[in-house]
Parts: structure tokens; sequence; C-alpha cells
């Protein structure tokens, strides 16, 4: 089945968290900003010369500091932008002060995992085991 459909509502409650990634970006002396395409990365940063890519999104299951499940799922059409070399997944609790981080590269090396979900039916999705992951404080 396709993905998720789009909420523009959703969309817009969860499009600031990306303004959150830029600012710990830029306190990491990286140069970031919002991707203006539209149907690309979320977030596009540069360091040292070299450009990288953060893809954002807000667990809103995942209140406070401690990631309430065992594992950590993206959906696998984000598999798309994986194999940049400096590509990168942030997960933000509901607060947006905690951020779970995983590469590209641990994200294509994971396992697909398909469910159901409160929106779709048989949805693929990549299993991130949560050593795989960073936890950074915001």
């Amino acid at each position: 089945m396709a993905g998720k459909p789009f909420d523009a509502a959703l969309y817009e409650q969860d499009d600031g968290a990306k303004h959150v990634v830029i600012s710990m970006l830029e306190g990491r002396r990286f140069v970031a900003w919002v991707n203006e395409d539209d149907f690309g990365v979320d977030v596009l940063a540069e360091r040292d010369g070299l450009r990288w890519q953060f893809e954002v999104e807000v667990k809103h299951g995942w209140r406070g500091p401690v990631f309430p499940f065992p594992s950590l799922h993206y959906a696998a059409r984000k598999l798309k932008w994986a194999d940049h070399p400096r590509s990168w997944y942030c997960t933000l609790n509901e607060e947006w002060d905690r951020m779970l981080l995983v590469s590209g590269e641990v994200l294509m090396s994971c396992a697909v995992v398909v469910k159901d979900t409160i929106y779709t039916q048989a949805e693929a999705f990549v299993e991130v085991p949560l050593e795989e992951c960073w936890l950074v404080v915001l």
C-alpha cells in the first residue's frame, strides 16, 4: 500500500521541528536551511565544505525524555535519501527537546518490516534498533 496520505494540518504542526534541528546544527558550526524542494529531504546543511542532509520528523507517541518503543521505524519510502554519504534522519519527541539521530548508512543496513498504522495498512518501514540511534538533548 502507498504511504500515509498527506495531512496539511499535521505538516504545519510539525514544520517548526525543522528549525529546531537547524538551531542544533548551527550550534555545531553548520550553516543550515530548510530545503526549498517540497519533495526533497527536509534540511540541508554545509560544514567544512561538505554538504549534509537531514530528514526531520516528530514522533507524537514519544513524550518525555525516554523513547518508549523497542525500536525506531522510518517509512521505507524515506530510504530514497539514505545513500547520500552525509544523510541523517532525525526523530524528535513531542516536546521537541529530545531527538534520535540515525545515519543513512545505518538505515540502509536495517530490516524492513510491514505493519499497519493508524493511517495505513501493510506499509513498509525500516526498523532501527535503538542501540543504532544517538540520543541528542536539544
